[in-house]
């Protein structure tokens, strides 16, 4: 697993963080207090963010650069995603608790902030309140995505011509 280090240049990803929907609704105060548990991790072309079948640990926002979001089943590839700066992925496998379905890999040179699940299990017992709005909000983003799912899935079980 990458080690990664903490935020430090806080200032250089306010701009992000206010616009990914995980953080909605959050006071300055409550901004400042989900910024000290961030940390940062660089990966250079190709290398992987996880992998399917592993355990996950952070959920990730491409800070720089670009990660591709890739399902596989045998020799089936189903490129999920594309992910530039303010994307946030690993939600479901970390809120599910069990391992990743997918593998994400960096196609240029990257850095992404993270949030620990151990820095979560902190957020839970030392802000109760900013933890629940920090769960309402990954229940409303995966929501989000689960409804795109079924229409995509609709969509292609639709008859061509109609």
């Amino acid at each position: 697993m990458k080690a990664f280090t903490p935020l430090l240049d806080i200032d250089s990803v306010l701009p992000i963080l206010s616009e990914i929907a995980i953080f909605g609704g959050m006071t300055d105060e409550q901004m400042h207090a989900i910024l000290t548990l961030l940390e940062t991790g660089v990966y250079a072309v190709k290398e992987p963010v996880f992998e399917k079948g592993e355990e996950p640990t952070h959920v990730y926002i491409v800070k720089r650069g670009k990660i591709e979001l890739s399902i596989t089943d045998g020799e089936i590839v189903l490129e999920k995603k594309g992910l530039t700066v303010g994307d946030c992925f690993g939600l479901a496998s970390l809120m599910a608790m069990h391992r990743h379905t997918a593998t994400a890999v960096a196609l240029e040179p990257s850095e992404v902030i993270v949030l620990s699940r151990s820095a979560l299990i902190r957020l839970q017992k030392e802000d109760c309140r900013l933890f629940s709005l920090l769960m309402m909000n990954v229940s409303r983003e995966l929501a989000r995505r689960l409804k795109l799912t079924d229409e995509l899935l609709l969509q292609h079980l639709r008859p061509e011509d109609a």
